[in-house]
């Protein structure tokens, strides 16, 4: 009898696991018709530039009622927020730095007395470094998890209890491929996103368990044409050329329009994501060198050490301008 009960439940199972898997297929086919963002307030970190800025531009085209962007840096949030009201979109920006929780408990809190409850949440801000391990400073690891991973951590506790509330919403982690493949030589931005990878899955099911209609869609881009890597290459570049910034916001917009789960750009790495996963980790590395991915970190190292050098430099000969200025 037991046996049998068994069988059942295996054959459920499975047919489940057929009927969803055709059911996203076609899905992805077909291109349900996008969702209404309307009467949603949008949030973007990271939003004065880069990916950031260009998720705003495309959000701004559906006509939600307000974008809201934060930031370090006031001229860049001002040059964005002024590109979306051209657009004829309410724009608001706010000076926060998302590696301080307090910070972001502050902001969230004039954010929602100002501008309403969030109910689309873009974690876009990230940093990275490039340094081995071993060379890694603590302070640029520490800093590394504050963005990339920690201030997941606090937005969500911000602004998911109104989400909850409401039983709607939307939470945009914008992650890596290297949130699911390991790469020498940036050890610790791969941990970060593997963190935020899984933060994402445990998320979504957190929702399914409680039955509340919040979305999570988790965004895995290659290589960016911007200044994160500076000169990172592999001998699949002229294959896989950097993506465009427009390119990966157009994509997780239209993410967040159809409710997709999770997204890979470009789509080549779905197959090598599943291929990965089912290599022996000796085979994998054999395939890592022979593309050239062992050594793709190279530059993007010495380029983080020549601008960290350059960096103490200048401060050295601020400090001493400034004593000169004091002396006289």
């Amino acid at each position: 009898m037991a046996v049998f009960t068994w069988m059942k439940r295996l054959l459920t199972l499975l047919k489940n696991v057929v009927y969803l898997f055709f059911k996203e297929a076609w899905a992805r086919i077909s291109k349900a018709e996008a969702k209404s963002i309307r009467e949603d307030i949008i949030l973007v970190t990271g939003g004065g530039k880069g990916i950031g800025k260009q998720i705003a531009l495309q959000f701004a085209i559906h006509k939600p009622a307000h974008i809201i962007l934060w930031g370090r840096t006031e001229t860049c949030l001002e040059e964005t927020a002024n590109a979306v009201r051209r657009l004829d979109v309410n724009c608001a920006f706010m000076l926060c730095d998302v590696a301080d929780r307090e910070q972001i408990y502050s902001c969230a809190q004039e954010l929602k007395a100002k501008f309403g409850e969030v109910s689309i949440l873009v974690n876009n801000a990230g940093v990275v470094i490039g340094n081995t391990i071993l060379d890694a400073k603590p302070e640029d690891i520490e800093r590394t998890f504050d963005v990339n991973t920690l201030a997941h951590m606090w937005t969500l506790k911000a602004f998911l209890p109104d989400m909850l509330k409401n039983n709607r919403g939307h939470i945009v982690i914008i992650s890596s491929v290297l949130g699911l493949f390991g790469l020498k030589g940036a050890g610790d931005y791969v941990s970060s996103k593997f963190a935020s990878t899984g933060l994402s899955e445990s998320l979504r099911q957190e929702m399914r368990a409680l039955g509340k209609n919040v979305k999570v869609t988790s965004v895995h881009p290659y290589q960016v044409d911007n200044d994160m890597f500076p000169g990172m290459q592999t001998r699949l570049s002229f294959l896989l050329p950097p993506l465009s910034e427009r390119d990966v916001a157009e994509r997780t917009v239209d993410a967040v329009l159809h409710d997709s789960c999770q997204i890979l750009m470009p789509r080549f790495m779905y197959l090598l994501y599943f291929f990965n996963s089912l290599m022996p980790v000796t085979v994998s590395t054999i395939v890592n060198k022979a593309l050239g991915v062992d050594k793709a970190m190279d530059t993007v190292i010495k380029n983080s050490a020549a601008r960290a050098r350059s960096a103490s430099i200048n401060s050295i000969t601020s400090l001493g301008a400034a004593s000169e200025t004091t002396a006289s």
